[in-house]
């Protein structure tokens, strides 16, 4: 019954974050304190993109965002996905932060991130088993652990991918020696 409420409130989270990106064009930071509010620090450090589930920001009862056994759920959160400020459904590709390319993504897991075809978006796991901080930040898969790539999060769960038309737009828009024209 513990690993079902887990996998529950693992899934209540993902979709909570979904509708969050497509309300505010970005990923909510974790919450550090515990108070269930992201964590607006302005400064870049690794540590400050993992903690626990944003309850408060999301809007979602505060034990949702804990496992099966009440400890907290760990959040971790591809830095530069947590920037966007405009809408992922416009339509010029120069501001929009969550569909461009991340050229050095943060978040690396063991043994299946050479397979994985985009950035991971973000990671929910259990408390016990929290990510390694170095220059990256390190998963090590637990059955518990679930994470969400940033097309798998816009096609599965808001059923668009903007950021796939934006690719095709910018591929008409280009020269054939590969340079962008000016729209």
């Amino acid at each position: 019954m513990r690993v079902q409420i887990t996998k529950n409130n693992i899934e209540t989270v993902t979709i909570a974050l979904a509708s969050f990106i497509a309300n505010h064009s970005r990923l909510p930071r974790p919450s550090l304190n515990g108070d269930g509010r992201e964590n607006l620090e302005t400064e870049m450090v690794l540590s400050n993109f993992v903690g626990r589930v944003p309850f408060h920001t999301l809007g979602i009862p505060a034990k949702i965002a804990l496992d099966g056994q009440g400890r907290p759920l760990v959040y971790t959160v591809e830095p530069v996905l947590t920037s966007n400020c405009v809408s992922i459904y416009e339509t010029g590709i120069e501001n929009n932060y969550f569909c461009r390319g991340v050229i050095n993504p943060v978040i690396a897991i063991d043994k299946v991130a050479n397979l994985l075809p985009d950035v991971i978006a973000f990671v929910i796991d259990t408390n016990d088993n929290y990510p390694r901080i170095s220059e990256k930040i390190d998963v090590i898969v637990s059955k518990y652990t679930s994470w969400i790539s940033r097309d798998r999060l816009l096609m599965q769960y808001l059923k668009n991918c903007p950021c796939k038309k934006e690719q095709r737009r910018s591929a008409e828009n280009s020269t054939p020696d590969g340079r962008f024209n000016l729209i």
